[in-house]
């Protein structure tokens, strides 16, 4: 067992732990996502998606960061570069490894709701995304942003 100096064990003891909630607000269009929360390697994200949604910027793999997509309702059809795999449903989920080409929407008739854990190494930028062609693509981009924007089902969540 390594040995900890006082001045790391007041920093350890002064760390609170952070609950928080996974209720979202339902989408008739585009697609919502929410941090829950944020370590110093990972982030913890609640994302909604409408019919026919997912990620609009197609095919692209992630450089630096791994993640576990989870679906809590509707279903996710996921594709790698071999072709469309199983259809995700409720309580299941699909592991994308560092540099894993892939792209995903929503087939169904009701909003995707799914939970996404995202972990990197110490000072990697999380969100260097490429295409198979090695095309970068900045920040949250699409072909078409706009069909991003959420549309609210007034007074309908997920909880």
């Amino acid at each position: 067992m390594p040995d900890f100096d006082e001045k790391s064990l007041a920093a350890m003891r002064a760390i609170r732990p952070e609950t928080f909630s996974l209720k979202i607000p339902l989408l008739s269009g585009g697609m919502s996502r929410d941090l829950l929360c944020r370590g110093e390697n990972s982030t913890f994200r609640i994302h909604c998606y409408s019919t026919g949604m997912g990620e609009k910027h197609g095919f692209h793999a992630h450089t630096e960061e791994e993640h576990v997509f989870v679906v809590l309702q509707g279903q996710a059809v996921f594709s790698s570069l071999d072709g469309k795999l199983p259809t995700v449903g409720k309580n299941q989920g699909i592991w994308l490894p560092k540099g894993c080409f892939y792209e995903f929407y929503n087939p169904g008739p009701d909003p995707l709701i799914v939970l996404r854990f995202g972990a990197c190494a110490t000072g990697a930028n999380e969100s260097t995304r490429v295409t198979p062609e090695g095309a970068p693509i900045k920040g949250r981009s699409s072909a078409n942003p706009e069909l991003a924007v959420p549309v609210l089902m007034e007074g309908r969540y997920f909880e």
